[in-house]
């Protein structure tokens, strides 16, 4: 069936905007389509003033700042090198964060930054709409699945939704986390202030001459660095934490010690037969008064009979060196528990200390070593702080005289203090870093979404997520390193109304060819059957044309409409725009850069941005 065309008169466009939920999918194909503009950020510490590279699209080519802030290096090292970490997701949204200080994320070394264009923004990212899939890694046969969670209506968690989430520990019983992970690059501190406990009950240490270093290494598919470990020096390194509430047991309590670490073959400090991990025994904070009767408080070293836990390495002094020794007392008996493995042999080893009912359980490696039965009659309680990697203080109260400090040669990481007794599967998660799937960081949260600002980060310590959205290597995009990034957006579309006007003297004669005498389409007469009423024309499709008669849009009615010959017809039809921005492509853009649209004159009329006012066509 033929068609004919008929001008639009400028009353017959009308435009009404709503707004809808839009699916997008960005992909590393069209991010380099300058039609998304697409933003993707390799930060660190963007508040310390460090060049940030940025990568931008700019007719197809990747451009970004080559002296970029890495895990490995940056512009200003010295400058980070005497600094914490102390950049967090309140760069992005400070206004946002000024509440939540000790329970925002740190930003850690290796975040990247997806930047969601304004022109596709809209009102904001649908909550729980995002699906990014990742290819870039190291390990091609594992394929990162990341979703989102609502936090509220501005905020929420990326989480990855491979992870084996069932033998995590419940985040309720953690009552003290230091896992060191707030740190930039390696480096020293010989007074850190501010040992970060991750827990939320800010239990923060002050340190003495630590290393901040590569942390625990990954198992399985790759050996890498993941977060960052301390390292003590043998000599005079140690942590405090203050004693407080929270650390502090009862001899019915069930609680747990888990942690990584690292141990040479000696020890530097062979005073006593042991060298201490962790304690709770040996020293505390002195409110007193000095001969001038001013207020001091001093640190004191005096070893306390009665504690509710103490680990230590047994030392060359030894036939036992390189055993670990776990034990409680109640200053009438002590319970102590050997494991029967060695330790220091420069490998990463995970100990649990595990207070189970009347048991004290000594775990090496997700394996129970020994156990001891627990028969106290007094407490185990005791006011003095924790000590990490010393038994004593180096630079304690100096008229409290100790034989040597018991200092640790070696290294800590991922400490956390439950207050319940932890079951095997539990342990076994907990001493489970492998590369793909491990369990010892505790989370599959990986990131943070910021839902209004259109903004995704995803920083994590651990190398599986080192370089989602940004390749192999920084912007090094091919078929193995791809990603994928999918997510709903609010967006203000506009329905557009065509009033297609058909006069009762139009469109009357059907321009089929073979009605026309010899079948000819520029013929003048017709055959003399189709004069006849029962060969009325009828209309089934209603498309819109440019001047060229180039098809824009086309609609294929339900059932054909008989057009009448003694009344106007008038049919409404009605499409979806995407607001001023056209329907977006998945293709290259047309040869001036813009999508095909219609938009709204000065004068009041709608026309298309390409080629005039179209034309109504009817078939």
């Amino acid at each position: 069936m033929a068609g004919a065309l008929k001008p639009i008169n400028d009353g017959g466009f009308q435009l009404y905007p709503y707004n809808a939920y839009k699916r997008w999918i960005i992909t590393n194909t069209n991010y380099s389509n300058d039609y998304y503009r697409i933003s993707v950020l390799k930060a660190v510490a963007p508040l310390y003033k460090e060049l940030i590279p940025i990568s931008a699209s700019i007719n197809n080519e990747f451009v970004y700042d080559t002296t970029e802030l890495n895990n490995s290096n940056s512009n200003s090292t010295s400058f980070l090198n005497n600094k914490h970490q102390k950049t967090i997701w309140s760069g992005l949204n400070q206004m946002f964060y000024k509440h939540r200080k000790e329970l925002a994320r740190s930003l850690y070394t290796s975040a990247s930054v997806f930047s969601i264009p304004h022109t596709r923004l809209g009102d904001g990212i649908k909550a729980e709409s995002i699906i990014i899939s990742d290819n870039s890694k190291y390990d091609y046969s594992h394929q990162i699945n990341i979703k989102d969670t609502k936090i509220d209506e501005y905020h929420g968690y990326l989480y990855d939704s491979d992870l084996d989430t069932s033998v995590y520990v419940p985040n309720g019983n953690l009552i003290g986390y230091w896992g060191f992970n707030n740190e930039v690059v390696t480096r020293n501190a010989i007074i850190d202030e501010s040992v970060k406990d991750e827990s939320g009950y800010a239990n923060n240490g002050y340190g003495k001459n630590l290393l901040y270093n590569g942390g625990i290494r990954t198992t399985g598919s790759l050996e890498l660095p993941s977060g960052t470990k301390v390292t003590f020096n043998g000599i005079d390194s140690y942590i405090k934490v203050n004693n407080n509430k929270q650390l502090d047991f009862y001899k019915d309590d069930d609680y747990s010690i888990s942690l990584w670490t690292l141990l040479p073959t000696s020890q530097s400090d062979d005073v006593y037969n042991y060298n201490w991990i962790l304690n709770k025994n040996s020293t505390y904070v002195d409110y007193t008064q000095d001969n001038k009767l001013k207020n001091v408080v001093r640190n004191r070293n005096i070893e306390n009979p009665i504690f509710p836990f103490d680990l230590k390495i047994y030392n060359q002094n030894t036939a036992n060196n390189g055993k670990v020794v776990i034990s409680l007392s109640d200053g009438l008996q002590n319970v102590e528990v050997s494991s029967s493995t060695f330790i220091n042999d420069v490998s990463e080893h995970h100990i649990v200390f595990n207070k189970n009912g009347s048991l004290l359980e000594l775990w090496v490696d997700g394996v129970k070593e020994n156990s001891a039965s627990i028969n106290l009659k007094s407490q185990i309680a005791n006011s003095n702080d924790m000590v990490i990697g010393s038994k004593y203080l180096s630079d304690g109260y100096s008229a409290d005289v100790v034989s040597g400090y018991g200092c640790l040669s070696g290294s800590v990481d991922e400490i956390r203090i439950y207050n319940k007794a932890l079951s095997e599967n539990e342990i076994k998660g907990l001493s489970d870093n492998d590369y793909l799937t491990g369990s010892a960081y505790q989370t599959n949260i990986i990131g943070e979404v910021f839902y209004k600002h259109g903004i995704m980060v995803v920083s994590d310590v651990r190398p599986l997520y080192d370089k989602v959205w940004i390749g192999q290597n920084a912007w090094d995009y091919g078929s193995n390193y791809g990603w994928n990034t999918e997510y709903k957006s609010t967006k203000q579309l506009n329905e557009v109304s065509v009033l297609c006007e058909i006069g009762a003297n139009e469109f009357n004669v059907s321009q089929n060819p073979s009605l026309r005498k010899d079948g000819k389409i520029n013929s003048e007469f017709l055959k003399p059957f189709v004069t006849g009423s029962s060969f009325n024309t009828y209309y089934t499709t209603i498309g819109l044309y440019n001047p060229k008669g180039e098809l824009l849009a086309v609609g294929k009615l339900a059932s054909a409409i008989k057009n009448r010959d003694d009344v106007d017809i008038t049919v409404k039809v009605r499409f979806d725009l995407d607001g001023a921005f056209g329907t977006p492509l998945i293709t290259n853009l047309d040869e001036d850069g813009k999508p095909t649209t219609i938009y709204k004159t000065k004068s009041g009329k709608y026309i298309w941005n390409k080629s005039g006012i179209p034309a109504i066509g009817v078939k």
